[in-house]
């Protein structure tokens, strides 16, 4: 059986080698929400790059990256003709199928949509924090 030995000078030491070996490194009171904020946009940061390395149909990057824009300044994409021309498609119905690559990649990877359709604006929008995170990785695009 594997045995672990602790050496301190005082049993006040002793403990707190003990307790950090069970419980990990103590954090101020204040810390722990700034660590906790950092943890999520970190993990947020992974996620994300996850899943636009995997997204390659050049209408669904491109339609995320116009999403993004949009939605770092609360707006969304309207789906209308327009949308439809600009992107070669007939109808609107081609953009469910652009909207689900990247949706069902996002899914796997963090449990959770990357676009969402927003009813009262008749269009897609994106998480802001989400959409800073496209923008930055795909600048060039």
């Amino acid at each position: 059986m594997p045995r672990i030995e602790f050496e301190a000078d005082t049993e006040e030491e002793l403990l707190a080698l003990a307790w950090r070996w069970v419980m990990g490194p103590r954090h101020e009171p204040g810390d722990a929400g700034k660590e906790q904020a950092t943890d999520k946009a970190d993990l947020r940061r992974r996620q994300l790059g996850e899943v636009l390395n995997a997204i390659r149909g050049v209408d669904s990057r491109r339609l995320l990256r116009e999403v993004a824009e949009l939605s770092t300044r609360n707006a969304a994409l309207v789906l209308d003709a327009d949308l439809a021309q600009r992107y070669g498609k007939r109808t609107g119905t081609a953009f469910a199928g652009i909207v689900a690559g990247p949706n069902k990649v996002m899914r796997r990877v963090a449990r959770r949509d990357l676009i969402s359709w927003d009813p009262d604006a008749r269009g897609y929008r994106m998480d802001p924090a989400d959409a800073e995170i496209v923008l930055e990785r795909w600048r060039g695009l």
